[in-house]
């Protein structure tokens, strides 16, 4: 008998709090990861989830294959042309939060990414913080995998270019 007191107390406990839950939504990013050799390119590897902020329910992307394995195969499909002989690029502590401006009119989606990469270009070190943030309308049905895989492939390409044109200044340099 307690036992089920305490089953109905709880449930009637989270009916009092709303009970929201928080929705865990797969995203598959296969197709977003282009063939490529670059091993002279490495992006630190971490399997990590992205929160959807702004709305009202909870929402967690979970992004497979993982977002720094996605960044990686951009750039390293982006920079594999400018290629130079002694050159190694390293990029870590890759960032990604994903908001929906509802406030907005239309609302909007943005993505945050960001990265700090080291260019090792024949002995001249750099290093160099990158930061994007594509946006595109909320998704009228709720798809925010859609979004973000779109918002995502944006990025990294945006962040490839600024990466590329960095290695090519620093091939000037020497």
């Amino acid at each position: 008998m307690k036992k089920f007191a305490w089953v109905a107390g709880s449930a009637m406990l989270l009916a009092a709090c709303g009970g929201s839950q928080d929705v865990r939504v797969p995203v598959a990013l296969e197709n977003l990861v282009l063939p490529s050799s670059a091993p002279w390119l490495q992006v630190d590897q971490q399997a990590k989830e992205v929160e959807v902020r702004g709305l009202d329910q909870s929402i967690t992307l979970i992004p497979a294959p993982p977002v720094s394995e996605v960044l990686q195969a951009r750039l390293r499909h982006a920079l594999q042309p400018v290629y130079f002989t002694d050159l190694v690029v390293h990029c870590e502590q890759v960032f990604t939060e994903m908001r929906v401006d509802t406030d907005a009119t239309p609302s909007k989606v943005t993505l945050e990414l960001s990265t700090r990469c080291t260019v090792n270009a024949r002995g001249l070190v750099s290093s160099h913080a990158y930061h994007v943030q594509p946006s595109l309308p909320a998704p009228a049905g709720g798809d925010y995998a859609k979004v973000f895989a779109s918002l995502l492939a944006t990025g990294a390409d945006d962040i490839a270019a600024q990466l590329r044109a960095d290695v090519q200044a620093s091939a000037v340099q020497r």
